[in-house]
């Protein structure tokens, strides 16, 4: 059943975009992290001026590096998680306070190392938060709007699946869809999309490839096209469906490049209606 909903990547350059995506963040944070210290310690900022430079340059690249490294993992694992996905705020607040309780004893250590002693108690620990958490909200905020494939489209609440289209004899990719696709791609008929984490692998009838796109944004995009979203991780274009098949309890649409979509139990019944099944 596995190797029928999923093909194997056809070269090892893109056998983890997920990993080259990280990557790409861990370098742009590192750069950030690295500049943001150095306008920090020359500028004194936070009264952290009682300090010689050298001081306060090695005081701000532990706390602001400790913050992004902590912003990296943890942003990366509340998007894998994707049970706020629909709601992206709540997803960004979160993700700040998961990094701003850790990042906030860190502060307070480093503090400690640099300034000298200090009474910890939970005043302390409470006044220290209250400075760590609204910069860890306001860099959560700017690094997952920013990592999004769209900004615009990806604040949005995920839309509510549109209703099955009429048959069509091709499924054509609108512009603004097609421009996100590698070339290959792009002169393809479109038969379905799957969900793989904050990707989508785009089925067409020239190849597959992984996009970093949400689901619910690609829904957007393709509000045009004769298609349907059969399921939580599944697009399926109307014109691409041979036929369709249980196993067991489950149902799937068979498509004409061989994949099986699954289609969820809330999705059956108006499929049925208009035609699909």
């Amino acid at each position: 059943m596995t190797s029928q909903l999923r093909k194997a990547p056809v070269a090892a350059v893109h056998a983890s975009p997920i990993a080259a995506d990280f990557a790409r963040r861990a370098k742009r944070g590192l750069i950030i992290g690295v500049a943001a210290s150095l306008v920090l310690a020359f500028t004194g900022a936070f009264d952290t001026d009682q300090i010689g430079l050298l001081s306060r340059l090695a005081y701000w690249l532990t706390v602001v590096l400790a913050g992004s490294a902590l912003g990296l993992v943890i942003t990366a694992a509340v998007q894998a998680w994707g049970r706020l996905a629909r709601w992206h705020w709540a997803e960004m607040a979160l993700a700040s306070l998961l990094i701003a309780v850790p990042l906030t004893f860190i502060v307070v250590v480093a503090s400690v190392i640099s300034f000298g002693q200090m009474p910890i108690t939970p005043a302390t620990l409470l006044g220290f938060f209250s400075a760590v958490f609204p910069v860890s909200l306001v860099m959560t905020i700017i690094n997952m709007t920013t990592a999004r494939p769209s900004p615009t489209i990806a604040a949005d609440p995920e839309p509510v699946a549109a209703a099955p289209q009429p048959p069509a004899t091709a499924a054509t990719m609108p512009p603004a869809f097609a421009d996100r696709l590698p070339l290959r791609l792009r002169g393809g008929r479109l038969l379905a999309l799957a969900a793989e984490d904050h990707y989508c692998r785009v089925h067409t009838d020239a190849g597959d490839d992984l996009v970093l796109m949400r689901m619910a944004d690609a829904v957007v995009l393709l509000a045009d096209v004769p298609g349907a979203r059969v399921h939580r991780s599944w697009w399926v274009a109307r014109a691409a469906i041979t036929g369709s098949r249980r196993d067991g309890d489950r149902l799937f649409l068979e498509l004409e490049n061989g994949l099986s979509a699954p289609v969820s139990r809330a999705e059956r019944q108006r499929l049925a209606a208009s035609g699909w099944l």
